[in-house]
């Protein structure tokens, strides 16, 4: 996702995780769907069966503009590693007061009218970095980052009154005006094995 429009200044933001089914199909797998309570079937189920690219599904979490995009996850025991991309126009210059990227893991709650009382999202994982000190912005910047040996004990999931979520922030801060904001989900699963016999329940 790009950012245009006043207040930006014309700067454009791109988050991308380094690591791809390709370099490591044992821990990143291709998804059909996201988690969802739409979805009747475990979409991370499917996935451990098949470890080559599944096409056909809905449009991916990529940059809007760029067409549809494969769905992405990652094992819960993965370092959450990737590349900002900071982009100003030719002749344009932007001043900020540092810039920050984030991981945050989170637990959204939507209640009924009698729950207003009750926050909203519950953040479980808050992690920060930082990518650039006070300066000025006048060119193209590829900035990696890292975040390693993250307990995720959640799995990502689209609910119908609960999600929880998984994000990397980039966070531009600027005096007298908001901030510049650009996130990027990161969907987790959990690994697990198939047992070989599912035991009767019993009633």
């Amino acid at each position: 996702m790009s950012f245009f429009g006043l207040g930006s200044g014309g700067l454009q933001i791109k988050i991308q995780l380094t690591n791809t089914p390709e370099t490591h199909p044992n821990e990143i797998v291709y998804l059909r769907h996201r988690p969802s309570w739409k979805v009747r079937k475990n979409v991370f189920a499917t996935a451990l069966k098949k470890h080559h690219p599944i096409g056909g599904g809905e449009p991916g979490m990529g940059d809007r503009g760029a067409g549809p995009s494969r769905i992405v996850a990652y094992s819960s025991e993965q370092d959450v590693e990737g590349q900002v991309t900071l982009a100003m126009p030719p002749g344009k210059k932007m001043d900020h007061l540092g810039i920050r990227v984030k991981f945050f893991g989170r637990i959204d709650m939507e209640g009924g009218a009698h729950e207003t009382t009750r926050p909203s999202h519950y953040d479980f994982i808050s992690l920060s970095k930082e990518l650039l000190p006070p300066g000025s912005l006048y060119d193209t910047r590829h900035i990696p980052f890292i975040f390693r040996n993250i307990e995720k004990n959640h799995e990502s999931y689209h609910g119908r009154n609960v999600s929880v979520k998984y994000f990397v922030r980039v966070e531009v801060q600027r005096q007298w005006l908001p901030d510049i904001t650009q996130e990027h989900e990161v969907l987790i699963r959990i690994r697990g094995h198939e047992p070989s016999v599912n035991e009767p329940i019993k009633m």
